[in-house]
């Protein structure tokens, strides 16, 4: 067990890890690993698919375990189903949750009214309901390969500006981007930020990347996403609380 200083402490807040393992034993044996130096977890599709199939509640487990999660679903459905998703994703252990802000205005008011009504009904505080801007696996290229004309960095910012129209709690988009987005948007907005490398490591098909440190100098409400990073290191822990002490320097 570390003892983390004061501002080490807080960069752990601002730290999820991404669970992006194929079994809930793996995903569990990491979150006990590294909790006490990980503020939440990151579960994709693939392991929340993986619970359902081994018959495992894993978010309870993470809760059990003092640990949030980021429940990573990215809702683009109907306002109807998405409502219904998100009341569903209200329950204890969850911290957040995201939907695509390319949805549209009805189906992202209708996933903050599905976390409202769920939290209400199961007595807890209503997740935070974060948009997906744009991809961090795409560029301008593969934009003007789907007939968009628009660029990257613009419609990100489009995106962010219609996620805050619409009362959502904040966003998730490149860590590059996360500084200026701060600026025009307001710290009282959450950029949740994947693409975060640390000394070469990053995970794999990510177009836009940053440096932790460099993360929190640039925005001071930012939740940075973290992977292979540390699930990969050959020593976890230590490379986990390495990024910690490097992004308190900065905080």
């Amino acid at each position: 067990m570390i003892s983390l200083k004061y501002k080490e402490i807080k960069a752990r807040k601002r730290v999820c890890l991404a669970l992006d393992v194929p079994t809930v034993k793996e995903g569990l044996d990491l979150a006990s690993k590294l909790v006490d130096l990980v503020g939440t977890f990151k579960i994709g599709k693939q392991l929340h698919t993986a619970s359902g199939n081994e018959g495992v509640n894993i978010i309870g487990e993470i809760d059990n375990l003092d640990g949030g999660v980021f429940l990573d679903l990215k809702y683009h459905d109907t306002p109807n189903t998405v409502y219904q998703a998100s009341k569903e994703s209200a329950v204890p252990g969850v911290y957040m949750f995201n939907i695509h802000i390319a949805g549209g205005e009805e189906m992202c008011k209708k996933a903050i009214e599905g976390a409202y009504e769920g939290a209400q009904a199961r007595g807890i505080e209503r997740p935070r309901v974060i948009g997906v801007t744009v991809l961090t696996s795409l560029d301008d290229q593969d934009l003007a390969t789907q007939r968009l004309k628009i660029t990257y960095d613009d419609l990100v910012r489009r995106r962010t500006e219609l996620a805050r129209e619409w009362r959502l709690d904040g966003i998730v988009g490149p860590a590059n981007k996360a500084g200026d987005l701060e600026k025009e948007f307001g710290s009282d907005f959450l950029y949740v930020t994947p693409g975060i490398k640390w000394q070469g490591k990053s995970g794999t098909g990510q177009k836009q990347l940053y440096t932790p440190d460099r993360a929190v100098q640039d925005c001071s409400n930012s939740i940075l996403v973290m992977g292979s990073a540390i699930t990969k290191a050959k020593d976890k822990r230590k490379t986990a609380y390495e990024i910690l002490k490097a992004m308190a320097q900065h905080l």
